[in-house]
């Protein structure tokens, strides 16, 4: 093995520990990790080892492999033991499922409140007559809750036409924002909450207001954990190559 293959050698088994490191101390998805993948790389570049610096990184590497087993054993043992069914799952056994064992499957598990001898034809009528009359959800106690209006957006050209906020104090906050998470983040991920958490509500959510300005042109990231529905943030300096997508993350009560 030439010096080169060998710098190349370490630096992917310095990859695989470095992102177990993170998922460890992160606190994410401990299935980012791809065990299967990350085992063959190392089983390839073994028969290659040459020096005891070699042999040692192998065996933290393994170790590491080894905690994240361990992480993704506790969270299925957490899972199951709070009885939790993953939607997926769920939707998987469904399509599996044939025509005559999803009949009974619902079968076995209708309770009705009613039976038949509790019923009678004038019983019937009636429900048909009211179910049939009965107004919308749209139209029922309109006049008791007045009138709606659908949620919106509202952005810094409107904030400033309105004379709520100067286009100089914006920029300023938002420089304010951009440098203090460049500071608490340097590039790691971090929990989205602590980092907008203020003195008051209404500091709270201008922070998390300017924030989203921050996202949309690229100088911040948000991750959002499916499994734990945790949130994390950190600083970056990305050029946005697509539309965003919006996401609605919220603030709390105060």
């Amino acid at each position: 093995m030439s010096q080169r293959q060998r710098n190349k050698s370490i630096e992917d088994i310095l990859r695989v520990i470095e992102l177990c490191r993170s998922i460890r101390l992160s606190s994410a998805d401990p299935f980012e990790v791809d065990i299967k993948e990350k085992i063959n790389i190392l089983r390839k570049l073994l028969p290659e080892y040459k020096f005891l610096d070699e042999l040692l990184l192998d065996a933290e590497a393994l170790y590491q492999l080894s905690q994240i087993v361990k992480l993704q054993d506790e969270y299925i043992k957490r899972k199951a033991g709070s009885m939790y069914i993953d939607p997926l799952l769920i939707e998987l056994k469904l399509r599996l499922l044939s025509k005559e064992s999803l009949a009974n499957a619902i079968v076995k598990s209708l309770h009705p409140i009613a039976t038949l001898d509790q019923l009678s034809p004038r019983g019937l009528e009636r429900a048909f007559i009211y179910w049939r009359d009965l107004q919308p959800l749209s139209e029922r106690f309109k006049d008791e809750r007045g009138i709606t209006t659908q949620p919106g957006k509202i952005g810094v050209e409107e904030l400033v036409t309105m004379r709520i906020l100067s286009k100089e104090k914006f920029e300023d906050k938002l420089k304010a924002v951009e440098d203090e998470l460049t500071k608490v983040s340097a590039g790691e991920w971090i929990d989205y909450y602590s980092f907008i958490d203020a003195g008051k509500y209404e500091e709270k959510v201008e922070k998390a207001y300017i924030l989203a300005f921050l996202v949309t042109e690229g100088k911040a990231e948000i991750r959002i954990d499916p499994l734990s529905e945790k949130v994390y943030l950190r600083s970056s300096n990305i050029k946005l190559t697509s539309e965003p997508r919006s996401v609605a993350i919220p603030v709390g009560a105060e």
